[in-house]
């Protein structure tokens, strides 16, 4: 007999009704089915095992597993009923208190709870889970370097500045060593204390420095921008209606109506539903008045720079640092951002890519959240593009899901 799923709603959970046999044949779409729920942020979820006639041990390991993914998103899923032949096998393993749910915890669950002074609200394209806005008071940033002369390869002006847990960073750098930042200069991001760099040449691996004990990351800024303090605005966010996704710049819009001022520093951990970006694949020291990124032409581009052609990295986890404005910048914030989609907000954004790692819904914990994450070898580093041109584009940077951190920003030296 086959498996057959469907979905319920009660007060306190998602109830998934099982019938049929929980084996090795057909456990693994339970398994697929609890995943997909709590990816669209269904943390609470309830099993009604009453119509399941059989369970075997490969069904109690996926059983094992659902109840600890939703664990790690803050979440529950358990037992809720079990027919005898389930019940029975649950209390002979002695997994009855683990994986059932007691009538008193459901009771509890069930109460109403205190109100919360965060808020949920629908923004535009998005809705906000969770939303805790910022104070007015910004914080403060400051821009490193120009990215015009670095592309010439005129490094002299960069710093090496240290990044405390609460300092934030991205750019075109690298973790600091002894070497010549002309040769390692490529896409960095740094945030909570780690962080992240990508060395310019093609399929390059990620390499990252996480602080620890008294260790305190440093890196070498060519041309980028740093800013300390963690943003006090936070919030969950997911599709309005029953959009796919959030598009990058729909998020940015949104965030710019819970924030005071032009310009906001942005922190988002999210499911990807696809990235737009490009990554710098050769060093900078190999570039002439004639050859060098920004340079005009297709074929100089590719040289320089390796671009999704279609959006990538769905279903895994992103952590993107960036600055957004909403007016067109004057100063040296002009040269950094560049527009994100077809609004008028303009941004610049880095992305590291993780191991799909689920989020519980709402607001979290920046620091904590970043932990989270970061306990998975990144995957890849990127700087996120809009590419909007209708057939031939590859589209705009869009989330599944996720938790964003911002704060007004104010940037020393930059206009807008």
């Amino acid at each position: 007999m086959e498996i057959s799923i469907n979905r319920r709603d009660s007060p306190d959970a998602l109830v998934l009704v099982i019938s049929g046999r929980l084996d090795a044949e057909h456990a693994g779409e339970l398994a697929r089915a609890v995943d997909e729920e709590l990816r669209r942020g269904h943390h609470a979820i309830a099993l009604d095992l009453a119509d399941c006639g059989f369970l075997s041990s490969a069904g109690i390991r996926v059983l094992f597993e659902i109840h600890r993914a939703a664990q790690g998103v803050g979440g529950h899923c358990l037992i809720r009923a079990a027919s005898p032949p389930i019940r029975r096998v649950l209390d002979l393993t002695r997994l009855t208190p683990i994986l059932m749910e007691s009538a008193g915890a459901a009771a509890v669950r069930a109460a109403p709870q205190p109100a919360a002074t965060a808020v949920d609200l629908l923004c535009g394209a998005v809705r906000f889970i969770g939303l805790e806005r910022p104070g007015a008071a910004p914080l403060c940033g400051r821009l490193i370097g120009s990215a015009a002369a670095a592309f010439a390869g005129d490094l002299s002006a960069t710093e090496r500045v240290p990044l405390p847990r609460h300092a934030f960073a991205l750019g075109l750098g690298a973790i600091a060593d002894a070497g010549p930042p002309a040769d390692r200069a490529g896409e960095m991001l740094a945030a909570c204390g780690t962080a992240f760099h990508l060395r310019p040449q093609p399929f390059a691996a990620v390499d990252y420095l996480a602080a620890a004990g008294d260790l305190v990351p440093e890196i070498d800024v060519a041309a980028g921008l740093l800013w300390e303090g963690v943003p006090t605005g936070r919030a969950g966010f997911e599709p309005a209606d029953d959009a796919d996704a959030v598009a990058i710049d729909d998020l940015v819009a949104a965030v710019f109506e819970q924030a005071a001022g032009d310009t906001v520093a942005i922190v988002v951990a999210g499911e990807v539903h696809g990235l737009v970006a490009a990554e710098l694949i050769r060093p900078l020291a190999a570039a002439t008045a004639t050859d060098r990124p920004g340079s005009p032409g297709r074929a100089t581009a590719a040289r320089w720079l390796s671009f999704s052609r279609e959006p990538v990295h769905a279903r895994r986890t992103a952590l993107v640092v960036g600055v957004a404005t909403r007016n067109a910048p004057t100063g040296p914030l002009a040269e950094f951002v560049r527009p994100l989609g077809s609004g008028a907000a303009c941004g610049h954004l880095h992305a590291t890519v993780f191991p799909l790692r689920p989020l519980r819904r709402g607001g979290g914990d920046l620091a904590a959240t970043v932990t989270d994450i970061t306990a998975s070898e990144p995957l890849a580093l990127m700087h996120l593009l809009a590419d909007p041109e209708p057939v031939l584009g590859s589209g705009r940077t869009q989330f599944v899901r996720g938790r964003c951190w911002f704060a007004p920003l104010a940037l020393a030296g930059a206009g807008g």
